[in-house]
């Protein structure tokens, strides 16, 4: 990155923050970008960034921009005026916050895209698909990810995705939805596709006709998505057509089985629903994986063994993440009032290291508890032995990464970025040079 930045010197560099995790490798990429090429315009954009605009432009003086909340409309405004000069056009671009005189401005957020059929398709001629930057859980070069709707309608406490996206949920069309998996099937040879967003479900007209439009498309391909307990148990007429279409599995948001727990994510569900939808998926032979969240202040070892009971035998990939606090979140915001945040390092806020503790546990014992009923979880004889005599063959793949990271976990490796050098390194021998 450096090396290109240096060779192009362009008019403008864009960094991104997906997540909060990223955000200390974020900050640092806008001050690389800074020093190897001053005149350049650096704009920030993504959750992390809008819901913390003006702590960090007070904090980074190298960051001249940051383009909040949805980007498109935004960016392409300001792309347009940097490149006419106009910088006091640029001022009063909405979405936008800057720094002036020392002071921060964050100027009326643009109302979000109501049709997101508006949008083309992404540019995927534009990036090497066959990186492996989009390989998806050791699927191979036949897996991508896509994006179908954006946005939730609930308010669970802890998400910054309802901040971000100010509650709302907007799916794309179904026919647009098939176009871009038909798209890259034909040009790129995709096979298997993996829906990012939190709720492609969400919506029941819309998955009605999703399933319409791929059964009509005679695409042969798998793929899996990510849902709310609600709307599987809403849709459970519909889930053997996803079945025969290609569903081989569903990310399942069951979070807890503790009902005080549950009442403080505000999540609107219970064990019975949980239940039931695993009912549903496991009755068409659809692959669970059930997420879960451990580290709530009212989160205890029983409340783990709880919930380890709960899927110990009928969940086929326990996700066991750590309760998060994220930035701009009630969530957090209640932490941080009861001093309960021991873990200030954001590139640690990505739901496996501990960042607060509970009313019972510390932060270290939330951490030990989590690897050893990770632990205890996958090295279940069923588990072991499906990852070789699994005549599924998405469970055997599976399974083999999981014993990957398993291995790697033992003996102490860790991963590291390919090619990766110190940044600073760069600058001096490039001065040199």
């Amino acid at each position: 990155m450096a090396r290109r930045i240096s060779e192009a010197e362009p008019d403008i560099i864009g960094v991104t923050a997906s997540s909060t995790c990223l955000s200390p490798e974020a900050l640092q990429t806008i001050s690389l970008a800074k020093q190897l090429s001053p005149r350049s315009v650096i704009v920030a954009g993504g959750s992390h960034f809008t819901l913390l605009a003006r702590s960090i432009l007070r904090d980074v003086p190298e960051l001249d921009y940051i383009v909040m909340g949805e980007g498109e409309g935004s960016m392409a405004e300001f792309v347009s005026l940097v490149a006419e000069g106009d910088r006091e056009g640029v001022k009063g671009i909405r979405g936008l916050a800057f720094s002036e005189d020392g002071e921060v401005v964050v100027n009326p957020m643009r109302p979000l895209i109501p049709d997101l059929d508006e949008l083309p398709l992404p540019a995927y001629h534009l990036i090497d698909v066959e990186s492996g930057a989009y390989y998806w859980h050791g699927m191979g070069k036949r897996a991508f990810g896509i994006s179908s709707s954006r946005g939730c309608g609930d308010r669970c406490t802890y998400c910054s995705e309802t901040s971000f996206w100010q509650g709302y949920w907007r799916g794309r069309s179904a026919k647009r939805v098939v176009e871009e998996m038909a798209h890259l099937n034909g040009r790129y040879g995709k096979t298997l596709f993996v829906f990012n967003e939190n709720s492609f479900n969400w919506n029941r007209k819309r998955m009605e006709e999703f399933l319409e439009e791929l059964g009509k498309s005679g695409l042969s391909v798998h793929f899996w998505f990510q849902s709310r307990v609600r709307d599987i148990i809403r849709d459970r007429d519909l889930i053997p057509e996803f079945k025969r279409l290609g569903l081989y599995e569903v990310m399942l948001g069951v979070e807890s089985v503790n009902s005080s727990v549950l009442d403080r994510y505000e999540k609107k569900q219970d064990r019975d629903m949980a239940q039931e939808a695993i009912n549903i998926l496991r009755e068409n032979g659809i692959m669970v994986m059930a997420n879960v969240m451990f580290g709530d202040w009212l989160d205890s070892e029983e409340t783990l063994r709880e919930i380890f009971q709960f899927l110990k035998k009928q969940s086929d990939f326990l996700i066991l993440t750590l309760t998060t606090p994220l930035p701009g979140t009630p969530y957090y915001e209640e932490a941080m009032r009861a001093g309960r945040i021991v873990e200030r390092d954001l590139g640690k806020y990505n739901f496996m290291h501990p960042i607060m503790s509970t009313r019972s546990l510390s932060a270290e014992e939330v951490q030990f508890l989590q690897k050893a009923y990770l632990k205890k979880y996958y090295t279940q004889p069923r588990i072991l032995v499906g990852a070789l005599l699994s005549p599924n063959p998405f469970k055997r793949m599976a399974y083999w990464l999981i014993m990957r990271y398993v291995w790697e976990n033992a003996i102490g490796r860790q991963w590291k970025q390919p090619n990766f050098q110190d940044y600073d390194g760069f600058l001096r021998s490039s001065e040199t040079t």
